[in-house]
C-alpha cells in the first residue's frame, strides 16, 4: 500500500498545472514560448502575473497533499521513509512528468510543496533567504538556488535533522535542473525578473 501512495504521489507532481492553466487561459504554450519552461515564472512572464500565482499555488498544493495524507494515512511511518519518498517521488514527477513526455519544470514551488507537511520552520527560514536573494538580485533561479543551499542548514538548525537526506538529494536534483541558468549567472547574462516578458 505504502509504494502505491509513492506512485501516486508521483502521478500527483507529475501534472502539469503551467501547460494547462496557459493554454486554457491563454492559449499559450509555455513549452514553447519564453524559456520554453513549464513552470511558475515562465507562466508569469507570458501570461501575466495572476496566471503565474495561480501556477504557484497548483504546483505547491499538487506536492503538500501527498506528502501530508502520507504522514495522515501512515502515521506509523511518519518519520520514516515514506513522507520522505513521497516528497522525491512528487518533486520528481514534476520535473520528469510523463504527461509531457518526461520533460517538466524545474522542480523549485512543487520541491517547497513537499517540504510544507515536514518541518515548516526551517523551510521557512529557507524561504526567506530566497526571497531576499531575489528582491536583492532580481534573479528567480539565485533565489531558488539559495532556498535549497541553506535547507540542509535550517533542518540541522531547527533539529529536523531526519528530513536532511531529503533535502540534500532535492539540492542536487535543483542544481542539475539549473544548470544552464547557473551558466547564465556565472556570465552575467541570466535574465532579471525586473526586466521585460520577451
Amino acid at each position: 500500500m505504502e509504494i502505491l501512495w509513492v506512485i501516486f504521489s508521483f502521478l500527483c507532481g507529475a501534472i502539469p498545472f503551467a501547460v494547462v492553466i496557459a493554454k486554457v487561459c491563454k492559449g499559450i504554450d509555455p513549452r514553447k514560448e519564453g524559456s520554453k519552461n513549464p513552470g511558475t515564472t515562465n507562466v508569469a512572464r507570458l501570461c501575466g502575473l495572476p496566471y503565474g500565482i495561480a501556477t504557484l499555488i497548483c504546483d505547491i498544493l499538487k506536492g503538500t497533499l501527498p506528502v501530508y495524507f502520507s504522514m495522515i494515512i501512515f502515521p506509523a511511518t511518519e518519520y520514516a521513509w515514506l513522507p520522505s519518498a513521497c516528497a522525491f517521488a512528487s518533486f520528481i514527477g514534476h520535473i520528469k512528468s510523463p504527461f509531457l513526455g518526461f520533460h517538466g519544470g524545474k522542480g523549485v514551488a512543487t520541491g517547497i510543496g513537499v517540504l510544507i507537511p515536514l518541518s515548516f520552520l526551517p523551510l521557512i527560514t529557507s524561504v526567506i533567504f530566497c526571497v531576499i536573494i531575489i528582491a536583492l538580485t532580481g534573479f528567480v533561479s539565485a533565489g531558488a538556488l539559495t532556498l535549497y543551499i541553506t535547507l540542509p542548514f535550517c533542518y540541522y538548525f531547527y533539529g529536523a535533522s531526519h528530513w536532511i537526506p531529503l533535502s540534500i538529494i532535492m539540492l542536487i536534483t535543483v542544481i542539475w535542473t539549473h544548470k544552464a541558468n547557473i551558466q547564465r549567472l556565472l556570465k552575467g547574462e541570466e535574465k532579471s525578473w525586473r526586466k521585460s516578458k520577451n
